[in-house]
């Protein structure tokens, strides 16, 4: 809507009269019903009278009725989604999550929620209703939850593959709390082929002193900009890319 918005100002205003040419045109970042619509009834009343594409008067009258409505309906389904990707029209508190499959082999896509559940010799300690599809980012939450009911963290954490990142190992450090979590390439590495292949990222040499990283030929890679990424517990994890320097012609 923004980049269509500013198409049409940026042909309305060469027409016009010099009252628009002074106004600034809605950017994606403040997009709002309200900005919307005083942009569009500003060019609609610039453009009547004015001798110019009937197309783009259409357009212009067009959108004025239904892009106000469209994004007002869009800022309800944002509150309703809450930074989830989807939510059931019938359950608006549930998250479209791939299921197990049926007897036909057939991934099940539907509306549901992601229940954890913490035991200790076969009797169930908390459990906690998530609204995320993965595992991964539930690991906090659902020890933030244990906490709140016993006063203290658990001693020991066992799960399985699915638990396993940089940011439920650094929550459980902090707690004191003793991991047993496997990540995701745990079994992955352990295989021969994985082990001895020296092309593989993961078995480059890395300095921590020197924060080099260095190929297999033993030359050290040049550190690109690291790049942040943030989890969707707002976690921010610090990424590293290391690129091969080539080498000059030699004679």
């Amino acid at each position: 809507m923004a980049k269509q918005l500013e198409e049409v100002w940026r042909y309305a205003k060469p027409v016009t009269k010099q009252d628009l040419r002074d106004s600034a045109p809605v950017s994606y970042q403040d997009i709002t019903p309200e900005k919307v619509e005083k942009a569009l009834r500003q060019i609609d009343e610039a453009l009547d009278g004015v001798d110019s594409d009937r197309k783009v008067k259409s357009k212009v009258r067009r959108v004025r009725k239904a892009w106000p409505e469209q994004l007002r309906k869009y800022e309800s389904q944002g509150k309703i989604l809450a930074g989830r990707g989807s939510y059931s029209k019938t359950d608006n508190d549930a998250t479209f999550m791939r299921m197990k499959e049926d007897y036909m082999k057939n991934g099940q896509l539907n509306p549901g929620y992601n229940t954890q559940t913490s035991t200790n010799n076969q009797f169930i300690l908390d459990y906690a209703i998530h609204q995320c599809a993965g595992d991964t980012s539930t690991c906090p939450l659902h020890m933030e939850d244990f906490h709140s009911h016993y006063g203290r963290y658990p001693a020991v954490s066992a799960c399985d593959a699915g638990y396993g990142s940089e940011e439920n190992y650094l929550h459980a450090s902090r707690h004191g709390i003793e991991t047993f979590i496997k990540y995701n390439y745990f079994h992955k590495e352990q295989k021969k082929k994985f082990r001895n292949d020296p092309f593989l990222s993961a078995n480059f040499y890395y300095n921590g002193e020197t924060d080099g990283m260095y190929c297999p030929m033993g030359q050290r890679m040049k550190r690109l900009t690291g790049v942040k990424q943030i989890t969707d517990n707002g976690f921010e994890q610090a990424i590293s890319r290391y690129r091969a320097q080539i080498a000059g012609d030699v004679r």
